[in-house]
């Protein structure tokens, strides 16, 4: 395995840097990797070095992407991040000795979401492929307006605790340590709109961040998704509405297992979730 990292972009006085991994003899695809964490906290290393190896062993490439979070940095601006990472690959891919129009978009929870979004983009190159592990397609769907019950049983995070989280300039990286509380008080207040948006957000602000079934669906190229039945935080039926709403798609499936149920790569559930989404690749491309 081989491993460069690069500078795609700087913006609020922050580098945006993104990981290649490729197999000792470059595959021909890619995988570009947006992480999870709401959109509040995570970092682009979040995803586990198992996994990155089955990716190559598979035959693909995994590009690792950072982006900037809220509410320091608000969504259309972390959209614009999200969409850089994806031109500056297809603009330089040359440069790796890998075909730049070979790629396929992979995210996790909110980085699902910025995948799906990216996938139906007229302004930006197609993927081949989305694989949206437990993500969503719509900011304006009501759990994610509505306090949530089983972020409700954790230790309530206050409005102080809330905003001695928020740094004073733009940042690229979170840890759970220190950020996971803020998404906590956003999934206990209801209040997550307001902190990836700022204040009140209106129709007009959501809008480019909803997938319309009926309007979008049929854009996007064919997905893999992966859920848990016992998902605490994003439904599994917003997995289940993708699945049903585009021309191909699979939907793998998991028990009694938490949101990011990959998250322990001891868990065999991971691993054959991971085989599933590389079958479903080689099978489409």
């Amino acid at each position: 395995m081989k491993q460069q990292t690069f500078i795609f972009g700087e913006k609020d006085g922050v580098s945006l840097a993104a990981d290649l991994f490729t197999p000792e003899k470059p595959a021909g695809r890619t995988v570009i990797y947006f992480h999870g964490g709401g959109l509040l906290y995570g970092s682009r290393r979040d995803l586990n070095e198992s996994y990155i190896n089955q990716f190559l062993s598979g035959g693909f490439n995994v590009l690792l992407a950072d982006y900037r979070l809220a509410p320091e940095t608000k969504l259309p601006e972390i959209y614009q991040d999200a969409s850089d990472i994806v031109l500056y690959f297809t603009e330089n891919a040359s440069k790796w000795g890998l075909p730049g129009n070979d790629f396929a978009l992979f995210g996790q929870s909110s980085g699902a979401f910025l995948s799906l979004l990216l996938a139906t983009d007229p302004a930006l190159p197609s993927p081949f492929a989305v694989l949206s592990f437990y993500g969503y397609s719509s900011v304006s769907a009501d759990w994610l307006r509505e306090e949530n019950d089983y972020f409700n049983t954790l230790p309530k995070i206050s409005e102080s605790l809330k905003n001695a989280m928020i740094h004073p300039n733009a940042l690229t990286s979170g840890s759970v340590d220190t950020r996971y509380p803020l998404y906590v008080y956003a999934r206990q207040s209801g209040n997550w709109l307001n902190l990836v948006f700022g204040d009140s957000p209106t129709e007009t602000d959501l809008e480019p961040f909803k997938l319309d079934p009926e309007r979008d669906f049929h854009f996007l190229p064919p997905v893999f998704l992966a859920h848990s039945f016992a998902d605490q935080d994003v439904p599994i039926s917003e997995s289940e509405l993708i699945k049903n709403g585009t021309l191909e798609s699979e939907l793998f499936t998991v028990r009694d297992l938490p949101h990011d149920f990959d998250t322990k790569t001891a868990d065999a559930e991971g691993r054959m979730a991971y085989d599933a989404a590389i079958r479903f690749l080689n099978r489409i491309y």
